[in-house]
C-alpha cells in the first residue's frame, strides 16, 4: 500500500513539473534574463559601489598607544625620576566630513550608473532573445518551404522525363532543374548549421530551447530625443561621476582633524609620591602646500569633467545618428513585406491560372510547377524579410528607455 501511495506522489510530482513547463510563456523567459550572469556581475558592481558609498562615510579604526616614558638605562623602575612613567591612550584620525561625503557620492553616482548598465543589458538581452525566436521560426518556415521546393522539382524531373520520351528536346532544361535542385539542398544543409547556432544562442540566454508563441514587436515611436537612450543616459551618468570628482577635490582642501589622549602613571617612589596625570591633544591639518598638492588634482579633476561632457556630446550624436539609420532600416523592411505581400497576390493569381491553362491542356505541367516555385520563393523572402523586420524593431526598441514595446501573439 505504501509503495501504491509513493508511486501515486510520484506520478503526480511528475505531472505538475509537465503542465508547469507546458505553461512556460515569453514573459517567464525574459524573467528568466534578469538573473542571467551578464545582468547580475554588473548588479554585484553596483552592490559593491553601494557598500563602497557608506563605507567612506565612516571614520578610520582608531590607535592605541601602550608604552613608557623617559625610563633611565640604568635603573628600569619607575620610582625614581618623576619624568618615568608608563602610558596609555588613543589616537583618533577625523578625515574632512565634506571630503568623506563627497568621496560617498562618487561611489553613489557609480552604483546607480551600473543599476542604469544592468537595466540595459537585460532589455538588450530580451531583444536577442526575441529576436531569436524568430529567427528559428524562420529556419522552420524556410526548411518547410525548401522541401516543398524539392517536390516540385521532383515532380518536374518526372515531367521532362515523360516529354523526352515523346521526342522533345529538353534537356537543357533537365540540367537547370539538376543545378537549382542541388541550389535547395545545399540551402537546407545551410539552414541546418543555423538552427544549431540559434538553438545554442537560446541555450545560452535561458537554458533551453523555449516552446512559446512568437512575439510581436510594436515599432516604437521616435523623435530623435538623446536623453531617453539608455547609451546617452549613461554617459550622462559619467559627467555626474565626474562632478563628484570635482567635489572631492574642492573638499581636500578644507582641514582634517585628530583627537588624541594619553594617561601617564608613575609608581610611588622615596623622591615623589605625586598623582598620576594625563594629557589631551587635537590637530588640525592646514593646506600649507596647497600650490603644489590640491590645485593640480582639482584640475585634474576639473579636466575629467570636461573630458565627459565632451565623451556626453559626442555619444549623443552618434547614437541619434544610429538609431535614425536604424528606425529607416525598420521602416523600409516593413516597406518590403507590403511589397513581397502584394507580389505573393499576383503570383497567386499566376499559379491559378497556369493551373486553368494546364486542366484545359492548353500549357504543360512544367509550366505550372515553375509557378508554384516561384510563389515558394516569394514566401521565402517574406519570411527573411519579416525577420529582418522584427531584429531591428526588437533592437531599436532596445535602446530606448521605458515601458516594453513588445506583445504575445
Amino acid at each position: 500500500m505504501n509503495i501504491k501511495r509513493l508511486l501515486v506522489v510520484v506520478i503526480l510530482a511528475t505531472s505538475m513539473e509537465v503542465a508547469q513547463a507546458k505553461t512556460e510563456t515569453l514573459d517567464n523567459y525574459v524573467e528568466k534574463l534578469a538573473e542571467h550572469p551578464q545582468v547580475t556581475q554588473i548588479l554585484e558592481q553596483s552592490t559593491r559601489f553601494k557598500e563602497l558609498s557608506v563605507g567612506e562615510m565612516g571614520l578610520p579604526d582608531p590607535q592605541l598607544i601602550i608604552g613608557v616614558d623617559n625610563v633611565p638605562i640604568d635603573n628600569l623602575g619607575f620610582d625614581r625620576f618623576l619624568p618615568t612613567s608608563k602610558v596609555l591612550g588613543f589616537r583618533q584620525q577625523i578625515p574632512s566630513h565634506s571630503l568623506r561625503k563627497a568621496k560617498s557620492g562618487k561611489q553613489e553616482a557609480l552604483s546607480k550608473r551600473q543599476q542604469l548598465m544592468a537595466d540595459y543589458t537585460r532589455k538588450r538581452l530580451e531583444a536577442i532573445l526575441i529576436s531569436q525566436l524568430i529567427e528559428l521560426d524562420k529556419i522552420k518556415t524556410l526548411e518547410k518551404l525548401a522541401n516543398q521546393q524539392l517536390g516540385y522539382y521532383r515532380l518536374m524531373e518526372y515531367e521532362l522525363e515523360g516529354q523526352l520520351e515523346a521526342g522533345k528536346p529538353v534537356y537543357g532544361r533537365f540540367s537547370e532543374i539538376d543545378v537549382e535542385h542541388i541550389e535547395v539542398e545545399q540551402r537546407l544543409n545551410d539552414l541546418k548549421a543555423e538552427r544549431i547556432a540559434v538553438e545554442e544562442d537560446l541555450i545560452r540566454l535561458v537554458g533551453e530551447v523555449p516552446e512559446v508563441g512568437l512575439p510581436s514587436v510594436l515599432d516604437a515611436e521616435w523623435n530623435r530625443e538623446a536623453e531617453i537612450l539608455y547609451p546617452v543616459r549613461i554617459a550622462s551618468e559619467d559627467i555626474n561621476v565626474a562632478s563628484k570628482d570635482v567635489d572631492a577635490a574642492d573638499a581636500a582642501f578644507g582641514p582634517s582633524y585628530s583627537i588624541q589622549a594619553i594617561y601617564k602613571q608613575r609608581e610611588d617612589g622615596p623622591s615623589f609620591s605625586g598623582d598620576d596625570w594625563f594629557s589631551i591633544q587635537a590637530t588640525i591639518s592646514i593646506p600649507l602646500w596647497y600650490g603644489s598638492n590640491q590645485k593640480p588634482k582639482l584640475r585634474a579633476a576639473q579636466a575629467g569633467k570636461r573630458s565627459a561632457e565632451f565623451a556626453y556630446d559626442d555619444t549623443r550624436r552618434e547614437w541619434i545618428k544610429r538609431m535614425s539609420v536604424l528606425k529607416s532600416e525598420r521602416d523600409i523592411a516593413l516597406d518590403n513585406i507590403e511589397l513581397l505581400k502584394e507580389k505573393r497576390v499576383s503570383l497567386k493569381q499566376i499559379v491559378e491560372a497556369a493551373n486553368r491553362n494546364y486542366e484545359s491542356g492548353n500549357a504543360p505541367l512544367e509550366t505550372v510547377l515553375d509557378a508554384q516555385i516561384d510563389e515558394l520563393t516569394i514566401e521565402s523572402q517574406l519570411a527573411t524579410m519579416r525577420s529582418r523586420h522584427t531584429h531591428l524593431s526588437a533592437q531599436f526598441n532596445s535602446h530606448i528607455i521605458g515601458g516594453n514595446h513588445n506583445e504575445n501573439d
